[in-house]
């Protein structure tokens, strides 16, 4: 949709010339600080099934965003992990019929909103006084899907692996599925997802 690609380039116009080299310290040892706790991001999705028969239409796309807290592990802060919070909206289109898991003569439309709960190990190539660096943010992330009644085949909990990575402003996201989207039955075996998210992530602070 074309609101993503608006907020796209209006979000690395703002980071472009926002991002300076300053310190801003998060504790009274300078050589143990924390970086991009809040992050705001922006996903392709693609849906990924072993029935051939599994069809995407239109654009789908995922926006998220939130807060993590980061704990240095080392002195120098550039080893850490971080445990957050954040909502982020998904929307897709495929010829599963949402409501029974079975494949439809026509496509549906799934939007729902999620809560986030993410846990990342981190390595960035930082320091108390650099604001660019390279970074390499491995995680999990559970999530708690609002699920309305006519999307009930959707699992309200699921789960997925990411990865983050980039330098300075422009960092990739990269997230799979650990578990499959459909409600477990006989009925909807062979129309189990996964799915692909593929886009750009923001740090703030």
């Amino acid at each position: 949709m074309s609101y993503n690609y608006i907020f796209l380039f209006l979000t690395s116009i703002y980071f472009s010339y926002g991002q300076i080299n300053y310190s801003i310290p998060d504790s009274l040892n300078n050589l143990k600080y924390r970086e991009d706790q809040f992050y705001i991001g922006a996903n392709y999705v693609l849906i990924k099934g072993v029935n051939q028969s599994i069809q995407q239409n239109n654009f789908s796309s995922q926006i998220h965003f939130g807060f993590l807290r980061d704990f240095p592990l080392n002195k120098k802060g550039n080893w850490s992990i971080a445990m957050g919070l954040g909502p982020s909206y998904t929307q897709f289109q495929s010829n599963i019929d949402f409501k029974t898991g079975l494949i439809s003569p026509s496509f549906n439309s799934a939007k729902y909103i999620s809560l986030n709960l993410p846990f990342e190990i981190r390595w960035r190539s930082s320091s108390s006084t650099s604001f660019s660096f390279w970074r390499i943010y491995l995680g999990s992330q559970l999530q708690y899907n609002f699920i309305s009644d006519n999307l009930s085949s959707l699992k309200n909990i699921t789960t997925l692996s990411t990865i983050n990575l980039g330098y300075n402003t422009w960092n990739f996201s990269l997230g799979y599925d650990l578990s499959n989207r459909l409600v477990d039955s006989v009925n909807n075996e062979t129309t189990q997802f996964k799915l692909l998210t593929i886009g750009l992530i923001f740090y703030l602070l």
